[in-house]
């Protein structure tokens, strides 16, 4: 997972015109957290909340399917969209992190995930982070030509620290903003 996280990295960096391998490299040598998920059949399905509508904080999210149950849903355009599993394919979802960087080129998604009312669903998720020295913040390509940054810059520690203290009713990234 970490040569995928490090390849999408360094494609997204040069369709933006940014120095990929600098970017690559933070990724590199970043932090992952892996996580495995069950989801029971649920004969009520519409009862539960299931995980709830977020956007990762992540830079960028993948996600493994473990067989064809559906259950992530994707908000677009105010519709929710449901994701089709396909065999051997990795889901990848850009983070809160990739949002902030890209200067808001890059949208971190609204998502959630559903049950099945008769057959479980099982996952796994790779939350891929850059490294702990990386500051996160407009890259400076977005700021120099008169581009005010959306986003304030922190380091790796700050970051954290906001979204594991902030009041769950404001939004993460707006949080974030100048």
């Amino acid at each position: 997972m970490r040569k995928v996280a490090t390849s999408l990295v360094r494609s997204m960096a040069m369709a933006l015109e940014l120095e990929a391998q600098e970017i690559s490299d933070a990724y590199q040598e970043g932090l992952y957290e892996v996580r495995t998920t069950l989801y029971p059949p649920c004969p009520e399905p519409e009862r539960v909340i299931g995980i709830t509508q977020h956007a990762d904080y992540s830079g960028i999210t993948l996600l493994l399917e473990c067989g064809n149950i559906p259950g992530l849903q994707v908000l677009k355009d105010g519709q929710w969209v449901t994701v089709i599993p396909v065999d051997g394919a990795i889901v990848a979802n850009i983070g809160h992190i990739m949002e902030i960087m890209s200067n808001g080129i890059y949208k971190a998604p609204d998502h959630r995930a559903m049950v099945n009312r008769f057959k479980e669903r099982r996952s796994i998720t790779t939350f891929c982070f850059p490294s702990s020295s990386v500051k996160i913040g407009p890259a400076k390509e977005f700021t120099k030509s008169g581009t005010p940054p959306l986003y304030r810059t922190l380091t790796y520690a700050e970051y954290r620290h906001i979204f594991y203290n902030r009041r769950l009713d404001v939004s993460f990234i707006d949080m974030l903003k100048l």
